[in-house]
């Protein structure tokens, strides 16, 4: 119970004045990179305010993080080779900061390499292709298990 009295009490003490926009990043080292599951609250937040719902809450909206978190998660696993969701974390920590006019946690010319090489989109590029190529297959897999034959018959 002590716990919950010092956050209502941070809380309120922030709120006073909008001293939460002024007194900066506090706790940057839990967001440094952002983390996944903030990520998906993010998301979820930005479908919540496209659908201009005025109801965020778990009930409404967990199935909705699920859902990101998810995607994001299975996003993280496909492109590990090239650490994608966590270069993407960093860039999101680190815009948060500039936005929030916060002094870099880094020097800009430690950060000189700003861009994905080349190697990069054509892998994406192909993996794409070879995931349409998968869907195919699974298609025609699909209607050979339906029918031993390949061929379609006048019932389908």
């Amino acid at each position: 119970m002590e716990v919950i009295r010092k956050n209502r009490d941070l809380t309120e003490s922030l709120k006073s004045g909008s001293a939460f926009v002024f007194k900066g990043v506090v706790y940057h080292k839990y967001f440094n990179p952002m983390p996944v599951r903030t990520v998906a609250l993010v998301l979820t937040a930005i479908e919540c305010c496209i659908k201009e719902d005025i109801r965020f809450t778990s009930a409404s909206y967990g199935a909705v993080f699920s859902r990101h978190l998810t995607s994001l998660q299975h996003f993280d696993e496909r492109t590990a080779p090239y650490k994608l969701l966590p270069k993407i974390r960093t860039n999101l920590h680190d815009t948060a900061r500039f936005h929030a006019g916060v002094a870099s946690l880094v020097p800009l010319s430690a950060t000189s390499q700003t861009h994905i090489d080349d190697k990069a989109f054509e892998d994406a590029i192909r993996e794409y292709q070879h995931e349409g190529e998968d869907a195919v297959e699974d298609e025609v897999e699909d209607v050979d298990a339906g029918n031993e034959s390949g061929k379609l018959t006048d019932d389908e």
